[in-house]
């Protein structure tokens, strides 16, 4: 895996996730009726209901996702830390978020996006790309 090539996967990531929040704002209606109706009459986590803890929780850890990007990209050793702390708070605190519907454009946006995300992460760890997150700016 050369640097190039990491950086394609990521952006290609990132392209990806953009893609997830394109289809669901436009392609809300993709879900069927019924579901969004089911949707609709379940009550919100109490989680997401309070908007002071969530917004406390979800403006730093989305400010850390964004720079763990960056780092990434910049191939910096911090970053890929911080890219895998958000990752694993992001799972922690999925139990807390309940139940969602989605439709199935959303879901394989989602599932790419997940599997994306995993080979960035286990290539920025485990590959010869590893080794220039440890290596000074001047010597690559």
């Amino acid at each position: 895996m050369t640097v190039f090539r990491f950086r394609l996967l990521l952006s290609l990531y990132i392209v990806f996730v953009l893609g997830e929040f394109v289809a669901a704002w436009f392609f809300a209606d993709l879900v069927p009726p019924a579901l969004a109706a089911v949707a609709d009459s379940d009550p919100e986590s109490w989680f997401i209901s309070n908007l002071p803890l969530a917004f406390t929780i979800f403006v730093p850890l989305s400010t850390a996702y964004l720079a763990g990007l960056v780092g990434m990209f910049m191939l910096k050793a911090w970053g890929r830390s911080f890219s895998l702390y958000v990752t694993l708070a992001g799972l922690a605190l999925t139990p807390f978020m309940g139940a969602t519907v989605s439709s199935w454009l959303d879901n394989v946006l989602l599932e790419v996006c997940a599997m994306l995300w995993g080979a960035v992460l286990a290539l920025a760890y485990y590959s010869p790309v590893s080794r220039e997150f440890s290596r000074p700016p001047e010597a690559r």
